[in-house]
């Protein structure tokens, strides 16, 4: 980076404060060091493009937009340089825009990187917390003088805000992930005392050191206060619950003013995002220059998953873990020795088959919820077909089980019911008296419901086909599923309102189901989307109701209860084949070789953010301009 005119924060070279936090279990774990800025002379460590603004008095100096403690952030692999836009594709825009979150997460700490589960979480816009000593109190410490990207102070109220007024109000719909994961059960928050500006604390009525890991994975954990008050109605009477829910989608303009690296500059539904550098973020790097590195991130619509796959390939956008998978890898290798990408990969879960176990249709329901059945569905699926066809053999057949990667799995019950044997299914319906009775090639419950279901799968390159063998799979044992392909958002708002009796997604919250939780079980009106009902009129079977108990009391466990637990839930779910999985596999990433700092080996999975924050794009640079 060009060094020009010093620029002294202060007489005194600031020391960057990283304070240790007290970890589950009365025992207390030091996180992994974190790194600290140099004690030198700040030389223009800002982006010339803000130097410029400080220089017309658009902005305040440096010294004054960043916090006395910012968090320093080693790079991946160097010390970046400024300037350059990033660009990524995205196959469609959702309706409030994720991919904006998903740049940074703005919790109260953050994982590890590139692997999240690696270690014990880090500081973040909290520099220190501590629990009591039963784990029922956690006080956070909020890091001071961080500031919104309006250069409005960030503080405790902001916080308040938005668990009060967003997260704890039933009518506002804010619906960024994770966020259920604040509930100590069905839509309660614990109890939040403001101690100063910058310190609150939380109540639990049990011990809760493992929300220091659900709390991780949620993008944002305050809203500013100061721009959305006054649209909300409970401090606004003119104001309306439409009115304030338009105003916090981010493409609506709240995403001008974030904590994230880059703010909203425009977001056009059908063609592109673009979002600028934030003036006021709080995090530097090991040499003292702010970050991002990049003046700008743009996302382009390109329609759907082959338009980013072909983007990245061809070095239109620079990095994606999101929308390319295996369907892609054969083009990436075919296109890697002719141009500037590295492929990259994430172990990650592949297709499910969620059963709707409070499906509409009486009959439907009666079949999903006859275990047999699904024993049956599961060994009739041939997983090493599939994996040879779609996978390029790097499919390991799973069954209804945790991850190969969590604490939590053991082989012999990740196994269950994976194997392709027809027969073992076919006698299994037979022992429980499921026979075609009347001829007609499906069969039929003891009480006469026919095994036919309505499968609602959305339009995907890779899962549309599998879904096609799937049927052939299950026909050849007397069980009939009929396809409803419809565009992914479609499918999406049936899944998620329940309109499905069968339903296909990615296999999600498998690494660490317990931050994920109401994926699994329902700690929230409403979740999990495939038992919405389970709240209100009970659960679907005695053994779903052992295994909601065993993961809803995990957490409040220390760690080696806690994997004992949850491997005596995964077991029974094994054993009961509450949702089918065909497998884990190497999905590819890809990523232009101009791009520094990114990591090609990560995880992808949605408890620990999905595909960017493993990736840290506002400490990735550009090496050289694109061609």
């Amino acid at each position: 980076m060009k060094r020009n005119k010093k620029i002294f924060l202060s007489s005194v070279a600031i020391l960057l404060l990283i304070c240790t936090a007290a970890f589950a279990g009365g025992k207390r774990e030091e996180p992994a060091a974190e790194p600290t800025a140099a004690a030198v002379e700040w030389t223009r460590n800002e982006a010339p493009m803000l130097y410029e603004m400080v220089q017309r008095n658009e902005i305040p100096a440096l010294e004054d937009r960043l916090p006395a403690n910012p968090l320093v952030i080693k790079p991946y692999e160097e010390v970046g340089t400024y300037g350059g836009t990033f660009r990524r594709g995205t196959g469609f825009f959702m309706a409030d825009e994720w991919l904006a979150s998903h740049i940074d997460g703005n919790s109260f700490w953050r994982f590890q990187w590139p692997f999240p589960g690696s270690g014990p979480v880090l500081p973040n816009l909290a520099d220190r917390w501590e629990f009591n000593d039963d784990g029922t109190e956690l006080t956070i410490h909020l890091r001071e003088g961080v500031k919104w990207s309006d250069g409005e102070p960030f503080t405790v109220d902001d916080v308040l805000f938005f668990l009060n007024d967003v997260v704890g109000d039933e009518k506002v719909t804010y619906t960024w992930y994770h966020t259920a994961n604040f509930y100590i059960q069905e839509r309660q928050l614990p109890g939040i005392e403001r101690i100063d500006d910058y310190t609150l604390k939380f109540s639990y009525p049990e011990p809760a050191f493992f929300v220091e890991t659900m709390y991780a994975p949620i993008c944002e954990i305050a809203l500013p206060a100061h721009i959305l008050k006054e649209h909300h109605p409970k401090y606004n009477s003119s104001s309306t619950y439409d009115k304030f829910n338009e105003q916090i989608v981010f493409a609506n303009g709240r995403g001008k003013v974030t904590l994230s690296a880059w703010m909203l500059e425009s977001f056009d539904a059908d063609a592109k995002m673009a979002v600028v550098r934030n003036p006021y973020f709080w995090k530097v790097d090991t040499d003292g220059n702010q970050l991002p590195y990049f003046d700008r991130m743009e996302v382009f619509v390109t329609g759907d998953r082959q338009g980013v796959a072909l983007g990245n390939a061809t070095g239109k956008f620079d990095n994606d873990a999101m929308w390319v998978g295996i369907q892609h890898l054969s083009l990436f290798l075919e296109e890697e020795a002719k141009r500037d990408i590295t492929i990259g990969y994430s172990i990650v879960g592949g297709m499910a088959i969620y059963f709707n176990y409070d499906a509409d249709d009486a009959e439907a329901k009666k079949v999903i919820r006859n275990t047999d059945f699904r024993r049956a569905f599961s060994l009739a699926i041939n997983r090493k077909e599939l994996g040879r066809v779609f996978f390029y053999d790097t499919l390991i057949p799973m069954g209804s089980s945790f991850s190969p990667n969590s604490a939590y799995f053991e082989e012999e019950v990740g196994k269950m019911y994976s194997e392709f044997d027809p027969e073992r299914a076919k006698k299994i319906l037979d022992d429980a008296g499921v026979i075609d009775r009347n001829g007609d090639g499906i069969r039929e419950l003891p009480s006469g419901e026919k095994c036919e279901l309505i499968w609602s799968v959305y339009e995907h390159d890779l899962y549309t086909p599998m879904s096609e063998m799937v049927v052939e799979y299950l026909a050849d044992v007397g069980i009939k599923l009929v396809l409803n392909v419809k565009h992914q958002n479609i499918i999406m708002d049936q899944l998620w309102t329940g309109l499905f009796e069968l339903g296909t997604y990615d296999y999600a919250n498998h690494d660490e189901p317990l931050a994920g939780l109401d994926w699994w079980i329902p700690i929230t009106a409403g979740k999990p989307f495939w038992h919405k009902n389970a709240g209100t009129v009970g659960l679907f079977s005695s053994e779903y109701a052992e295994f909601a108990k065993l993961m809803g009391s995990a957490k409040a466990l220390p760690f080696d209860q806690r994997v004992a637990t949850v491997k005596k839930a995964n077991k029974i779910m094994a054993e009961n084949v509450f949702v089918i999985h065909i497998g884990f596999y190497r999905r590819p990433n890809i990523s232009s070789n101009r791009i520094g700092n990114l990591p090609h080996a990560v995880t992808r999975i949605d408890e620990f953010g999905s595909d960017a924050p493993p990736f840290m794009y506002y400490q990735t640079y550009e090496k050289y301009p694109r061609k």
